[in-house]
């Protein structure tokens, strides 16, 4: 077992408040050893936006929408059956936030920085560079590139 897929995770405090996992390339492999360590679930946040876009709908305007996309955030945990929740996928959103005018980036993650109660201990997996510099370093942990399998 490597020393990633050994990361502890699940006893992460605040257990009610979101953490940030930061891992530029993750393995496959030892993000699935990491969610078996720590007895953990790992979700797609692309598949649960997928699934909640109407078909007949023609465009999005996620960021006129930042509250119902946290709430989905709220959602996946309240959904979770494993007590941690690793969520995936999220960058897209950030990516996309920081590509529309106006400071929906810095709110959303200001309002997700500030979320409590939430009832499963939950990893938001993005890379380095799409983390917000403000982040309490207490709900953090960081994956050098250099330890990666490659």
């Amino acid at each position: 077992m490597t020393a990633i897929s050994s990361l502890l995770l699940r006893n992460a405090r605040p257990s009610d408040r979101v953490h940030l996992l930061l891992w530029d390339t993750p393995n496959p492999t030892e993000l699935k050893q990491l969610t078996l360590y720590n007895g953990a679930e790992q979700v797609s946040y692309r598949d649960n936006l997928i699934q909640r876009i109407s078909p007949d709908a023609k465009s999005l305007a996620l960021h006129h929408q930042l509250d119902e996309e946290l709430e989905a955030i709220r959602s996946i945990c309240e959904q979770a059956v494993k007590p941690v929740v690793i969520l995936e996928g999220l960058d897209c959103l950030i990516t996309y936030l920081s590509t529309q005018p106006g400071n929906h980036t810095t709110l959303f993650w200001s309002t997700l920085e500030n979320t409590r109660k939430l009832p499963r201990l939950l990893w938001i997996l993005l890379p380095h560079k799409l983390a917000p510099q403000a982040w309490p370093e207490a709900r953090l942990q960081k994956i050098p590139a250099s330890e990666a399998i490659g």
